[in-house]
């Protein structure tokens, strides 16, 4: 029986901490991530949108066009 409490204890204080550190901050708005930097930079949103467009292109590129067809698509393996 005492073998067990220290992974008890270990696991409720992962808990604690993981509240306290993430889910807390989280909660009220005040996480790391909830800032919104580089909105007013409009050197990174001309890059973002230059990304953006590029990652549009090759999905066009990658993705066959759309034929229609006439019946369930069967796939030959």
């Amino acid at each position: 029986m005492t073998g067990i409490w220290l992974p008890l204890v270990a696991t409720a204080l992962a808990a604690a901490l993981t509240w306290w550190c993430c889910i807390r901050p989280m909660a009220k708005n005040r996480a790391c991530h909830a800032t919104r930097a580089g909105v007013d930079d409009p050197e990174l949103q001309e890059e973002l949108r230059h990304a953006r467009e590029e990652v549009r292109r090759l999905r066009e590129q990658a993705t066959p066009p759309a034929a229609p067809s006439k019946g369930p698509e069967i796939l030959d393996r």
